[in-house]
């Protein structure tokens, strides 16, 4: 039993390790993303989530006899939780395993999860947490057998996670369940499982937003001429600062108002609904301002520049194919 303790405990420090070293990767590394491209590493991947599995428990043949000789009982699995960010997450689960050791299952588990991105598309996930466990015995009345009719078990848990959409992914995996109690002494319990989860609040298909780049060959000229007289600069939910993508554009904006001192820039800031009035309001409002001082930063005068925020209440008017909530949580840049 010590030896399946210490089991235990190695499974759940892997699974915390996992959480706490990819969110102190994700605290220190920068984006080096140059567009906004919807892809795994740059989409907001927080949110709530809900799945199903279907699975098998297993009792190893040492332990066979705790259970009245049964080594194997089909399971199913319900399970939801919510995401912090594409690394750590709380979740919870509800199990039922039919007919082990003459009895029927129910598990109830509250735990933390943590991801661990393998590529784009792959990443390996553990849990731990505590297990509620309640045995409905069917032969309890013969009493040569049964098991503890209610009773607590610590759980750790390993996986692989394979994203089929950004909302969509299938998952394999196998939970752990410590010291489950009948009349005949305690045994272990493994569960293996292959279920889907869909997460809430996802773009409900992979794609990838790309920019065309008009490349302009370079000739003599007295000056330079505005290749085009709006830009739509996006950001990440709840994003302000701008990034590469934000900053290379703006390098053609200066570019042309140094080169045209008659031409102004009006600046405007948008949110997308997600989130409260009051938050979209400031959001847009410090993303226009920031954007108005990079400008000013860059050698453009204040007086070129009309700076106003509207929250989400005059969206940028796009057509269906192109009508996605990133248009919307933008700095738009208006040349005149």
């Amino acid at each position: 039993m010590k030896l399946k303790s210490l089991s235990l405990s190695v499974l759940a420090a892997l699974s915390l390790g996992v959480a706490t070293s990819a969110m102190a990767a994700d605290a220190t590394t920068s984006t080096t993303a140059t567009a906004p491209a919807q892809t795994a590493s740059s989409y907001d991947q927080s949110g709530f989530w809900v799945g199903g599995a279907l699975g098998m428990g297993y009792v190893g043949k040492g332990d066979s006899h705790v259970f009245n000789g049964a080594t194997e009982a089909p399971s199913v699995k319900l399970d939801a939780g919510y995401d912090f960010n594409k690394y750590f997450g709380l979740y919870g689960s509800y199990d039922y395993m039919h007919d082990l050791g003459n009895a029927d299952l129910h598990l109830a588990t509250l735990g933390m999860k943590g991801n661990l991105p393998l590529t784009q598309k792959l990443s390996a996930f553990g849990k731990v947490g505590a297990t509620y466990v309640y045995a409905d015995d069917k032969s309890f009345s013969d009493n040569a057998f049964h098991m503890k009719s209610d009773s607590f078990s610590a759980t750790a848990g390993l996986g692989l996670s394979y994203q089929i959409t950004h909302a969509l992914s299938t998952q394999i995996g196998a939970d752990y369940y410590q010291n489950l109690r009948t009349s005949h002494g305690h045994a272990d319990l493994t569960q293996a499982y292959w279920g889907m989860t869909y997460k809430f609040g996802q773009p409900a298909t992979p794609m990838v937003v790309t920019n065309n780049v008009e490349v302009v060959k370079e000739v003599a000229v007295e000056s330079q001429v505005a290749t085009r007289s709006s830009y739509v600069l996006p950001y990440q939910n709840g994003q302000t600062k701008l990034n590469d993508y934000g900053r290379y554009n703006l390098g053609e904006v200066i570019a042309t108002m140094q080169a045209n001192p008659e031409v102004n820039a009006q600046i405007i800031g948008r949110a997308d609904k997600v989130g409260s009035a009051a938050i979209n309001e400031k959001v847009s409002a410090e993303r226009a301002a920031n954007v108005a001082n990079y400008l000013e930063a860059n050698g453009i005068d204040a007086s070129r520049l009309t700076v106003s925020s509207v929250s989400y209440n005059d969206p940028i008017k796009t057509d269906a194919a192109t009508k996605t909530n990133y248009v919307q949580r933008s700095v738009q840049i208006i040349l005149k």
